[in-house]
């Protein structure tokens, strides 16, 4: 719900410039990469690895809750830093307690159906956000009403989640020695991080598409359609891409994933009016979650449960400072032309598919 409507918030609300929703993005998802890391690192030496998710989860709900009462784009900067620090200590542990749950054989599937009903709660935001605004309120009463699913996020975390981990945990030495494997998908991870730029912008670029067929408050309130359009195509294939990827290789949906990502600049580059949106948002929401969930089951598939949480603590930080590199580099490339900052998507998603392609990981790196 937030995050549908925080640029426009930034750019509309505020008054900032493109540069600041890019210094926003890339400084929260920055700001999250090292803790990433360390989360995950040490989840895998504590017995009490979900309450500390838990927590992660309370500091993300404490995070947006405080934009409610900013005034500025460097307050905006500030809180969502905060709740993306949240995000940081609970995300690899989720992640390493979901690849443990099952079969390595499953992962596909089982990372596809989380991404799936992770998206389809972000099609319920953005759907109450468009018809907050569209009947007349404000960006601050979306961020109270953001305040209910936060708190029951956590509450439902605490209580009904289990660790598939048995009996006491061993502690273990500071290490972060991973297989050959992971570190080599973790390459073309990279490299198509430095040109995955949030969606934050795709939806100020709709804003632009629209304009001048549309008035500027009604193109803001179809970019928050394109954001809800592009969550529900994501909802629908995300589970089946998962199920591909356990059949016929994650590497090879993954690649197909990134092609898409760049695809996707291109049309954001040059296209204009409806046609173009919904082709956008077609393609956004094909490629968005099928990259988080195939990224995360072909690393659970080259790491075993020992070194799961580092393993996903590495993945998450590598995404986390490639999130920050692309905002801001976007951020700055679009006060020279929208049109640079997706041809530096495309470009990079063409280089990291290259490399996916001709060295493919595998557990025997």
């Amino acid at each position: 719900m937030v995050l549908a409507i925080l640029p426009l918030f930034i750019t509309s609300g505020l008054g900032a410039p493109a540069l600041a929703v890019g210094l926003v993005e890339g400084v929260a998802d920055g700001s999250s990469a090292a803790i990433k890391v360390w989360s995950g690192w040490y989840s895998d030496r504590i017995e009490w690895r979900k309450s500390l998710a838990a927590g992660g989860y309370g500091a993300t709900g404490v995070g947006f809750a405080l934009l409610v009462a900013v005034t500025t784009w460097p307050q905006v900067l500030v809180s969502r830093g905060f709740a993306w620090m949240g995000r940081g200590v609970r995300q690899p542990i989720r992640n390493a307690m979901l690849a443990g749950s099952v079969e390595k054989k499953d992962l596909g599937k089982a990372f596809g159906f989380h991404e799936a009903m992770d998206t389809a709660g972000a099609l319920i935001g953005p759907a109450t956000a468009f018809l907050l605004l569209a009947t007349n309120h404000g960006f601050r009463t979306v961020f109270a009403v953001a305040m209910i699913p936060a708190a029951f996020a956590v509450a439902f975390f605490a209580l009904l989640t289990r660790d598939p981990r048995r009996g006491t945990w061993r502690v273990e030495a500071p290490n972060l020695k991973l297989p050959a494997g992971f570190w080599r998908l973790m390459v073309p991870i990279g490299i198509f991080g430095a040109g995955n730029f949030a969606t934050a912008f795709f939806t100020l670029r709709v804003v632009q598409m629209l304009q001048p067929e549309l008035s500027r408050p009604a193109a803001t309130a179809a970019a928050v359609g394109f954001y809800l359009a592009h969550n529900a195509v994501g909802t629908a294939v995300s589970f089946p891409a998962g199920w591909l990827a356990d059949r016929v290789g994650k590497p090879q949906v993954l690649a197909a994933a990134y092609v898409t990502f760049g695809l996707a600049c291109v049309v954001g580059a040059l296209g204009h009016g409806w046609f173009a949106v919904a082709g956008l948002a077609l393609l956004v929401g094909a490629e968005s979650p099928v990259v988080s969930s195939v990224e995360g089951s072909l690393s659970g598939s080259l790491v075993e449960e020992p070194k799961l949480g580092t393993a996903f603590g590495v993945l998450n930080g590598i995404n986390g400072a490639g999130d920050l590199l692309s905002s801001v580099l976007a951020g700055l490339l679009w006060m020279a032309s929208p049109a640079a900052s997706m041809g530096l998507g495309a470009v990079l998603s063409l280089v990291s598919t290259s490399i996916l392609w001709l060295r493919p990981p595998t557990s025997s790196n």
